[in-house]
């Protein structure tokens, strides 16, 4: 880009793509897609060097979860040494927090915590220890391990817990520059002042979040306001706000989503928080409930397979139960509860098993 006189904002202009995302693959603390160092390669004139310097090895390991004999006994050094990371450790610390995502989708949140403590009780040394180069890609990973531990805590009510490691993250994060995070951050404090009840930080925190963050995250923070103002009543304030965030949902690509921002892209997920804005307002309006009934049904349909049965589907289970309820609906309610209740048994998820039992 400086031999060639573009800026990074024009360049992604160019492509087109998030700035961000172009910002993470220049730094290289993510792998473009074929297509796009190809793209780039184009733009840049760079005669197919852009291209070939791309190596697709992290990309397929990550996409297994697996980790190489050498990738298992350099992040056993960096655990009993942890001024020795290198990047190679920052790959593999990556590699193993993205299988972790994808097994709390099948084992819940309860589980996975103590490893995912211990093991970042462990990057923490490392982040003490790092210079460069290796400290802002360590940094980046490191955010993600600690705000992976806040949404853990967060889904099993120990909120303290959760707004420490979130403290953690945006330290980092802010240490790095990374304001997609900070702004997830603020986004997840909000989802905390939801569950406790404070519908006025929620907002804040929200709108916060829709101002730091120009992908996919931004869709979910106008639809989490969008629930805040069911809440309280605001029906032509939940309308604009889903209105704009179907808009914008609309425009969003994977390759421009962060690892934390996976599950946003999955088929009916934000079909699932539209219904559920509607459900809140569906308290006083028979006609929302019936499009909330609609709405969730169609996005828990359009679930993959994987996800349908995971922890944090089950809320959505649960909105879908209690929309059937407003609509006196009880038989349908019942057979969600006992839904529910299977779902908690095969987890062990206490917070499964209290909707269930509050259907019930």
């Amino acid at each position: 880009m400086a031999e060639r006189g573009i800026s990074q904002r024009r360049l992604a202009r160019l492509v087109p793509c998030n700035d961000g995302y172009l910002s993470r693959v220049a730094r290289n603390l993510q792998v473009p897609s074929p297509e796009m160092a190809e793209r780039l390669d184009d733009l840049l004139d760079a005669g197919g060097h852009l291209a070939r310097m791309r190596d697709p090895a992290p990309l397929r390991r990550a996409a297994s979860g697996d980790l190489t004999p050498d990738d298992e006994e350099r992040l056993l050094r960096a655990a009993q040494r942890p001024g020795g990371a290198d990047l190679a450790v920052v790959e593999s610390l990556g590699i193993v927090l993205a299988a972790q995502r994808r097994i709390e989708d099948s084992i819940g949140s309860a589980p996975l915590i103590p490893a995912v403590v211990t093991q970042l009780n462990t990057i923490e040394q490392m982040v003490i220890e790092a210079r460069d180069p290796v400290r802002r890609p360590l940094l980046d990973v490191a955010a993600q391990w600690s705000q992976f531990a806040g949404w853990l805590h967060a889904s099993v009510g120990a909120t303290g817990k959760a707004l420490a490691h979130l403290n953690t993250t945006q330290e980092w994060a802010t240490e790095i520059g990374d304001q997609a995070m900070v702004g997830s951050v603020m986004s997840w404090r909000g989802y905390v002042a939801e569950h406790r009840g404070h519908i006025g930080p929620m907002i804040g925190l929200s709108q916060a979040g829709q101002r730091m963050r120009d992908t996919v995250g931004r869709v979910y923070d106008l639809y989490q306001e969008a629930r805040a103002r069911a809440l309280l009543g605001q029906a032509t304030e939940v309308d604009r706000l889903t209105a704009i965030a179907a808009e914008e949902a609309q425009n969003q690509r994977a390759e421009d989503g962060r690892p934390w921002e996976y599950y946003y892209y999955a088929p009916g997920f934000f079909t699932l928080e539209h219904g559920t804005a509607y459900r809140i307002l569906g308290r006083a309006d028979p006609d929302r409930n019936a499009d909330a009934v609609e709405l969730l049904t169609k996005g828990l349909n359009n679930l993959p397979a994987e996800m349908r049965h995971s922890e944090w589907a089950g809320d959505f289970v649960f909105q879908l139960a209690r929309a059937y309820m407003q609509a006196g609906e009880h038989d349908h309610a019942a057979t969600l509860a006992d839904e529910l209740a299977e779902l908690a048994d095969r987890l062990g998820s206490d917070r499964i098993a209290c909707r269930a039992a509050s259907l019930r």
